[in-house]
């Protein structure tokens, strides 16, 4: 089969619009931006045996090959609009491109996002996915705003994805159920994108970053870039039901801070958005928790019980660290 019918076959379900003039099967995309808006655009890449294992799901891959992508214009505030493909292959397997496209395009349809064109090349399995949004309002939230005694609040749970990896790496060393492995594992492969609080909490939030690398390392990025520090409190980590009994078991906030794969948002806030960000949880249905404040300093300050605690020996994930 030819590379033009392999793209038309698994890669053309997206028609056109009234921003998408021209998609898929052309030399590029011809598309146009919403009146009034600045678009955000981000790139990101998986490479079979360092972001993802020989045998995992395609439709897992599908999906997480946008999500970590919609998971940046979130912490951007943005909308999501479009999406490129460049997809690497060693051999045409048509089972694997099924699952693939189907799980990227569920995603992409909850969203909104068209697919709009891309390439197909014989190689090493890659999976690189670029995505487009844009701002409303024109102003991006950035990584750079956060101020003295803001709050710091998380979406979601952390330490899940982390623990999905480690089970994958080294299964027989951890006793874990059935149930909670599923969470797990469900959490390292169908990252949720938080698409809708990041637009909303674009109204009052001060800056925000997603959790791709894991929170210690993450937060502490944001941190440089709005020259400020911070004191996180452990026992405000939101952990779900799953890693609270791993916790029991296994006591590791390592893994917690700094595992990454969590693909969530963290921000910040000032003070008097409090009730305002109960809502956009509510709005959303996802968890929004306080985790610590912002502070003076370039430091980040952890505490557990009220006593200092030491930084994780690995403070996240470093594609060349």
């Amino acid at each position: 089969m030819l590379e033009q019918e392999i793209i038309a076959r698994y890669f053309s379900r997206h028609s056109t619009d009234a921003h998408v003039e021209l998609g898929v099967g052309d030399d590029g995309a011809v598309v146009r931006p919403p009146d009034n808006s600045k678009l955000v655009i981000t790139v990101d890449t998986l490479n079979e045996g360092t972001h993802f294992h020989a045998n995992c799901s395609p439709e897992h891959l599908g999906h997480k090959a946008l999500a970590v992508n919609l998971s940046d214009l979130a912490a951007m505030g943005a909308t999501p609009l479009w999406a490129t493909l460049s997809l690497s292959l060693p051999e045409i397997e048509h089972p694997w491109l099924e699952g693939f496209s189907r799980g990227l395009y569920s995603l992409a349809d909850r969203h909104g996002v068209k697919l709009v064109g891309g390439d197909l090349v014989r190689g090493a399995r890659s999976i690189s996915v670029q995505a487009t949004g844009y701002l409303a309002s024109g102003q991006a939230l950035t990584r750079s705003h956060a101020e003295p005694d803001d709050l710091i609040y998380v979406t979601g749970t952390l330490g899940d994805a982390a623990v999905g990896l480690r089970l994958l790496e080294e299964a027989e060393k951890h006793a874990v159920s059935e149930k909670d492995r599923d969470s797990f594992l469900l959490h390292l492969n169908r990252p949720q994108p938080r698409v809708e609080v990041g637009r909303e909490i674009a109204a009052f939030a001060s800056a925000a970053i997603d959790l791709s690398d894991g929170l210690f390392l993450n937060l502490e990025q944001l941190l440089q870039m709005s020259g400020v520090g911070a004191r996180v409190d452990l026992e405000q980590l939101p952990l779900s039901d799953a890693m609270q009994r791993w916790q029991q078991a296994d006591a590791d906030w390592d893994l917690v801070l700094s595992g990454g794969e969590d693909y969530e948002l963290v921000f910040t806030a000032s003070p008097q958005y409090g009730e305002e960000v109960n809502n956009v949880s509510t709005r959303t249905g996802c968890p929004i928790t306080e985790i610590g404040c912002i502070a003076l300093g370039g430091e980040l300050e952890l505490l557990q019980a009220g006593h200092r605690y030491r930084p994780p020996d690995s403070p996240g994930f470093d594609h060349f660290g």
